[in-house]
């Protein structure tokens, strides 16, 4: 018998910001509509919030919601510029800062995998800043390319030399602003609401829910301030 062929729905960001749009006016009985720029806020930051709290570990993360910048440009630097690092050295970092990325429980941040464009043989260990000086000293690991994240960029290193021989990397992972990895790649404003946007359908739902719970009541009933003085009695800073 013929296994079934598993399939994945894809969602789009216009799917998401509307469907809150219309719970909001379904709970609230009201026809007025929400700010979609604003309902786009809450679902980037609730996606970061629920990936970061449901992650396992990188092996278990979904690859629905990872993206992948591709030939990111690196450049020679000093070592003078990481910490740790022996003083009058090169190493290879990313030329531009990098979108931020979701981090795990443990702090890591979601980067599933690094890959030399033009040295498609040598996958690329993720280790941490702190452990930058000391990897590829064993016997076997001299030629292993590792790299750190630090102050929005990656860096490469190994104890041979290798890695000089990487002009471009790819990096698949979990970014906390989607539509920054994107035009990371594509340049300002060339995303699409209506593109496949990187969400697990199992988190949807959990997503909606925690949204109407924590947001929609601040729209309805903005926080008053009802002393009549110079203060903003809600913040605790003066009225300007």
């Amino acid at each position: 018998m013929a296994g079934t062929l598993q399939t994945y729905k894809t969602t789009t960001l216009n799917e998401l910001v509307y469907g809150l749009i219309e719970l909001y006016r379904a709970n609230y009985k009201v026809t007025d509509s929400l700010d979609e720029r604003l309902v786009m806020l809450w679902i980037q930051k609730t996606r970061a919030l629920l990936l970061k709290q449901t992650s396992e570990g990188i092996k278990y993360i979904d690859p629905h919601v990872t993206q992948t910048l591709e030939n990111v440009e690196l450049e020679l630097v000093s070592t003078i510029t990481v910490p740790n690092m022996a003083n009058g050295g090169r190493i290879l970092r990313t030329k531009l800062e990098l979108p931020a990325f979701i981090d795990t429980k443990e702090h890591k941040p979601m980067i599933t995998r690094i890959y030399g464009a033009n040295l498609i043989d040598y996958e690329i260990e993720l280790v941490s800043v702190g452990a930058s000086p000391f990897v590829g000293s064993g016997k076997f690991n001299t030629n292993t390319i590792y790299a750190f994240l630090y102050d929005k960029r990656l860096y490469f290193t190994s104890k041979s030399g290798i890695h000089f021989g990487i002009n471009y990397v790819n990096i698949t992972g979990v970014f906390a602003n989607p539509i920054a990895a994107y035009e990371f790649m594509n340049g300002p404003n060339s995303y699409n609401w209506d593109y496949e946007y990187p969400i697990s359908e199992s988190i949807v739902s959990q997503l909606e829910e925690l949204i109407t719970k924590t947001k929609f009541n601040f729209v309805l009933y903005p926080l008053q301030d009802p002393v009549n003085n110079a203060t903003d009695d809600i913040t605790n800073k003066p009225v300007r």
